[in-house]
């Protein structure tokens, strides 16, 4: 059976998303015909990709929205009840809006509608991660430990955004890395959106094993230097479609690791395959 090509991070809305930029809704069907998009990988014609996690439009969850946590996510629900063999949800959780009520809704949402994630943007809500040092993490940790106690308790990965100073820089990830061995988390677009902070996200998994590394906006050589890092098995592949189109993150993502040297690493097809989908499939459990 050949493993599926899943990809760790989408987004869909039914409005415009002027928060971050994006522009024009981006609908469920939008999606997926861009994962049904022709296109030829890993030798296989017509190659389409299999499932996609997808998650809320930023500005849906920004701290100018005036939506609530279930508003947030309610087309989310709905196109995941509508289209389940290729739709997963994934949570945009905005830390200051938590409280029991969201923590039961989380919690419903993973069980009983296929969610697999929850995804933190401290560069969008303004928050830092919790730190060591107890004058500036204690207000972190309390606004955000309850968060990945619940991904313990439901068994999911937090996917945390990095590229960006102050908040998002990778090395933020470490602290909360290594409190929380138990909970998978995979740091976006392997580190930034280009490659400052790429090899910083590379230390902080070299570090730590429940940490992973996700593929969109990486640059290939930083492709290449993610799996000599850390291996194959911790790599995932994700476009973050919109504003990124998947087949060009796709396939950058097999030129970069199945080519031959110097363009590439040779990597095999087996490897390259867990990359597309195998490690997130093993990860979220299906």
């Amino acid at each position: 059976m050949t493993i599926p090509i899943i990809d760790c991070i989408t987004h869909i809305s039914r409005t415009a998303d002027n928060v971050i930029g994006w522009g024009p809704r981006f609908l469920a069907e939008d999606l997926i015909t861009q994962m049904d998009a022709p296109r030829t990988v890993l030798g296989e014609p017509n190659r389409r990709i299999d499932k996609a996690i997808v998650f809320p439009a930023f500005a849906e969850t920004a701290p100018t929205s005036t939506l609530s946590f279930d508003e947030q996510h309610s087309y989310v629900l709905e196109s995941v009840q509508q289209y389940p063999e290729r739709l997963m949800g994934g949570i945009v959780m905005h830390a200051r809006l938590w409280n029991d009520e969201v923590h039961e809704t989380v919690r419903r949402l993973v069980t009983e509608q296929n969610f697999k994630m929850l995804y933190i943007h401290p560069s969008l809500h303004k928050y830092w991660l919790p730190i060591q040092t107890p004058s500036e993490g204690e207000s972190s940790k309390q606004m955000l430990y309850p968060l990945f106690e619940t991904a313990r308790e439901l068994d999911i990965p937090v996917l945390i955004h990095s590229g960006e100073q102050p908040y998002s820089v990778p090395a933020t990830a470490d602290f909360v890395a290594g409190e929380f061995p138990d909970v998978k988390m995979i740091i976006a677009h392997l580190g930034t959106q280009g490659e400052m902070f790429t090899v910083e996200s590379l230390l902080v998994a070299s570090r730590h094993e429940n940490v992973y590394v996700e593929t969109s906006f990486a640059m290939p050589h930083m492709l290449i230097e993610a799996v000599h890092t850390i291996g194959p098995d911790r790599v995932l592949f994700g476009s973050n479609c919109p504003p990124l189109e998947p087949t060009q993150q796709l396939l950058n993502v097999e030129e970069a690791l199945t080519l031959e040297p110097p363009i590439g690493m040779s990597l095999t097809f087996e490897d390259t395959r867990k990359v597309m989908g195998g490690n997130l499939a093993r990860l979220i459990g299906l």
